[in-house]
């Protein structure tokens, strides 16, 4: 394929490096490959350690994609208002549905899971956690 995306789906193949060898697999000569991972913006907490793994900062991050043969050609780093209108959106559409559903065998479960996902998001890695898009070509194809 000339362009292989995977934006917050690492984890579906073990990681960033699992998910660019998965993406290299696919990937026409000269190709792209769009890719979205979490990253630390700060030292962050055990607790959010253990929610979201142990990710690296960015510049750790760009470093393993370079060292793993891909160099960056683009990148996007998410605002912290762009994560905050995604959280709220996400836990908020879940809680929404739940409110808006409430005799479905599965309501009660999913507004427990907004609830908590959302507390999490607040109180555990809101100001840790930051998002990279980037761009990749094969550093030599």
């Amino acid at each position: 394929f000339d362009l292989v995306l995977s934006v917050g789906a690492t984890h579906a193949f073990g990681g960033l490096l699992p998910t660019l060898a998965a993406a290299r697999e696919h990937l026409a000569p000269g190709g792209r490959v769009l890719i979205g991972d979490g990253f630390w913006d700060r030292e962050p907490s055990q607790e959010a350690r253990e929610m979201l793994g142990d990710l690296a900062d960015l510049a750790t991050t760009v470093d393993r994609i370079v060292a793993d043969g891909w160099t960056p050609v683009h990148g996007h780093v998410s605002t912290r208002r762009e994560l905050d209108d995604y959280e709220w959106s996400c836990w908020g559409s879940l809680a929404s549905w739940a409110l808006d559903n409430p005799d479905d065998p599965e309501s009660a479960q999913a507004l427990e899971t907004a609830t908590t996902r959302r507390s999490e998001w607040l109180r555990h890695y809101r100001d840790t956690f930051g998002f990279v898009s980037l761009v990749l070509r094969r550093t030599s194809d």
